[in-house]
């Protein structure tokens, strides 16, 4: 450490933010942390603190005097450093230490009571007065001016805070987004590997929160310092057994234009179970030979990241599993990093969980990692390479993951045991009520309250008993400050569908924490149901900031914004709508609706051919009319474009849409109307082929002429059909014009006769059958004249 300072040497900061270091000339307290003699060394560096530590004195005191008359800005660095990686050892990487060190035991109420954020951490988390050590360590503004890498480690420290609670939590994110970008001011980063490390661990950041295009800024930048360039190509192999014919198979093609990170191999990573099914191969045979790139641990933890980055981007479906899945097993395979092996395989467990295939495999899988996480072979020290940029997840997630699938496979009694040891429990609710012993849940419960009462049992003794005053009870217990409590209250409204209950609970708790996905969700269903469509846009639009991938939230936005009479917003919302659902002919429907009041004459047209993809056949006569007048008047579009230019299009369309829906006259008509705009002869024939096809089906049902509305109808359609055939008569053989006027003729004199005979008063008909007759006159008059001799 440089005396003239007290800053700390910056080479320092770098080997323990990397945990990574080839220099045996190191102080002896840096150089016990990267051998992971994180227990010795916590200790060691608070020697003379323990006393005041213990007696509950307050610590940003005892820190802040410490440096401000010692000096002793390294020792509290390593300090700080070694609490969070021994935490981290605890719940994460293993193989945990039961003993606590007593001396800081005695903070561990106080840490939960600051860690919960009123909703309380995860009830499994072991050592939490660790993580609120190096947090108020971090926290030390005297020490974040002497050790700039403070901050990163500030960042480190509050991301697993999150993951410790039960809760996304809104403060946090904003806290841990303020800090990357202090983090990235650094000088530190001028170092390409902290900088890479850096961009790495903001993507995760922002990947735990689904801000996905936040993330792929950050994971791209990664790529680039890495000269990694990844693709998805093609070769021919087998994934079967018995399979004859080889065909092409998806594989992640990785190049790099510079050379690999260094990094220490871990000689004990956890071992990838084999599959024994009887038919799948283990794994893809290529027949092809593909040179594999050589990457280190560092590179591989970019495409793990990157293979997250893609899923949680996309809508979840099968093919989409599909294609991602070659970044997976790509480190899989060939990680020799204990952390990027754990996880990569703990993702493999949840990608294979839904196949009857693979779910056995997935749950062994589980299972042996379990063991992994306390076999004490592997160092401490090599657990913890790239943990923070891994993704890794607390152990007990895992566990859950263990159960759920036992559940999934019917071993349900197993499950309950987990669910048991964790707290789970909802989970264990669900079991009990699986076998059919729903009392229980309660009983278990209640007897846990009695042991020590928390906001979240209270929460969860309403749930099981529908008895809304114990939620009232755990509102009281969390200061009238918690999230949970209100979520909880709120959904048992919903449940209930009394949604003007629901909606009181679920604002205030979005308001008390605005993160919550499903919460925001159900808020904007609740309030479509009481017709709030402000509150209920306003729902939705928060909802699709932090999932931007349900079709329905989008839709239902839409919604909202129609009955707000915002349509250029509900607009854009089926847009988005559509991105996530491409296969759901009702948003597809809407979109089109909201188009053609819009002017989006273009877009009308691809809705339209999209819904006949989906359904065949589709008779929108409002839609199709509003449209062909457009054309016919030329009106401008949306954005500003003479209409008319759309007429080719839409004669295509109305081309698929009479291939299949023949017996709609309306259509018909409004075809002859368009193809007649094309001012040949040919389509001068095709127009009045078209009417009379509207007129044979209009005139089908014999009681036409009794509905006034019908019988104005078919008189318009008369006038247009003779119009039409006396049009295209001008310039035809003898011949065809005598069978085309003779087929006018009869037409209009049905209809002439049927309307006489109900002796309508209506003045409309009246008129309108006047102007039919003088047609009719017209074509005998035309027949008259060419009459053989």
């Amino acid at each position: 450490m440089d005396l003239h300072t007290n800053k700390i040497d910056e080479n320092i900061e770098i080997k323990l933010l990397l945990n990574f270091s080839i220099n045996k000339d190191l102080p002896h307290n840096v150089h016990s942390i990267l051998n992971g003699q994180y227990k010795d060394v916590i200790n060691n560096e608070l020697s003379t603190f323990i006393e005041a530590i213990r007696n509950g004195d307050n610590l940003e005191e005892i820190i802040h005097n410490s440096l401000s008359k010692t000096h002793e800005h390294l020792s509290w660095l390593c300090a700080g450093v070694v609490s969070l990686l021994y935490f981290v050892q605890c719940n994460w990487t293993g193989p945990c230490i039961d003993d606590d060190i007593d001396w800081l035991k005695t903070r561990r109420d106080e840490a939960l009571k600051q860690l919960s954020l009123h909703d309380g951490c995860n009830i499994n988390v072991r050592k939490p007065e660790l993580l609120y050590l190096s947090k108020k360590i971090f926290s030390n503004a005297d020490l974040q001016l002497k050790c700039r890498s403070c901050i990163w480690w500030l960042f480190r420290a509050s991301l697993l805070h999150q993951h410790v609670l039960d809760e996304d939590s809104g403060v946090l994110f904003e806290e841990i987004e303020n800090l990357t970008m202090e983090i990235n001011k650094l000088s530190i980063l001028e170092d390409s590997l902290c900088k890479l490390l850096f961009n790495l661990e903001a993507a995760r950041f922002y990947l735990y929160y689904r801000r996905t295009q936040n993330s792929e800024k950050h994971l791209e930048y990664a790529e680039s310092i890495a000269g990694l360039k990844l693709s998805l190509e093609g070769a021919m192999g087998k994934r079967t057994k018995y399979q004859q014919e080889e065909k092409a198979q998806l594989y992640l093609k990785v190049e790099t234009s510079k050379d690999i990170f260094p990094s220490i191999d871990c000689e004990d990573t956890p071992k990838s179970l084999n599959l024994n099914d009887e038919l799948r191969l283990e794994r893809i045979e290529f027949s092809e030979h593909k040179e594999e790139t050589k990457l280190g641990m560092v590179e591989e933890a970019i495409i793990l990241t990157k293979y997250i980055q893609l899923q949680v981007c996309q809508p979840r479906h099968k093919l989409t599993d599909e294609e991602i899945r070659p970044y997976l097993t790509k480190v899989v395979e060939n990680t020799k990093n204990w952390s990027l092996k754990m996880t990569s395989l703990c993702y493999r467990c949840l990608l294979e969980s839904d196949d009857k295939r693979t779910v056995e495999r997935s749950m062994m899988q589980a299972e042996s990692l379990l063991k992994d996480y306390n076999d004490a072979k592997v160092s401490v020290a090599r657990r913890m390479d790239l943990f923070f940029a891994s993704g890794m997840r607390p152990i007990w997630t895992l566990e859950e993951k263990w159960a759920n699938i036992m559940v999934s496979l019917g071993l349900v009694k197993g499950a309950l045991e987990v669910f048991i040891k964790l707290e789970l429990w909802e989970d264990a609710i669900a079991c009990y009520n699986i076998l059919n012993l729903k009392h229980k849940a309660a009983e278990i419960i209640k007897q846990e309250i009695s042991k020590k009462p928390t906001v979240k049992l209270w929460c969860l003794l309403g749930d099981a008993t529908g008895d809304v005053n114990h939620y009232e009870t755990a509102w009281k217990l969390s200061e009238e400050k918690s999230s949970r409590v209100q979520k909880h209250w709120g959904f048992y409204y919903f449940a209930k569908k009394d949604y003007a209950q629901a909606v009181p609970h679920l604002k205030l708790s979005v308001e008390l924490n605005n993160i919550q996905e499903l919460v925001w969700f159900r808020l904007g269903y609740a309030a479509l149901q009481v017709e709030d469509w402000k509150l209920a846009a306003m729902a939705y639009r928060h909802y699709c900031a932090l999932e931007q991938y349900n079709f329905e939230a989008w839709n239902n936005l839409a919604k909202a914004y129609i009955r707000l009479g915002d349509k250029p917003r509900a607009w854009k919302s089926l847009q988005d709508a559509i991105k996530c659902n491409y296969d759901r002919w009702e948003v597809w429907d809407n979109l089109m609706v909201v188009s053609i009041d819009l002017g989006h004459f273009s877009e009308v047209i691809r809705c339209y051919h999209r819904i006949l993809d989906l359904k065949n056949s589709h008779s929108d006569v409002q839609v199709l009319q509003i449209l062909t007048n457009a054309i016919i008047n030329n009106i401008n579009d949306a954005d500003g474009n003479p209409t008319f230019r759309l007429l080719q299009n839409t004669l295509e369309l109305f081309g698929r849409i009479t291939s299949n829906v023949v017996n709609n006259p309306d259509i018909w008509r409004m075809y002859a109307e368009l193809v007649i705009l094309r001012k040949t002869d040919v389509d001068e024939e095709k127009a009045a082929q078209y009417l009379q096809q509207a007129y044979r089906f209009i005139t089908s049902n014999p009681k036409w002429c009794r509905s006034e509305d019908t019988a104005l109808k078919v008189l318009e359609l008369c006038c247009n059909l003779a119009q039409a055939y006396l049009r295209c008569t001008t310039d035809i053989t003898v011949v065809k014009k005598r069978k085309m006027l003779g087929s006018a003729k009869l037409s209009l004199q049905g209809v002439v006769k049927k309307i006489k005979e109900q002796e309508w008063n209506n003045t409309s008909i009246i008129d309108q059958l006047a102007k039919v007759e003088e047609y009719l006159t017209i074509i005998r008059n035309e027949l008259e004249q060419i009459k053989p001799a």
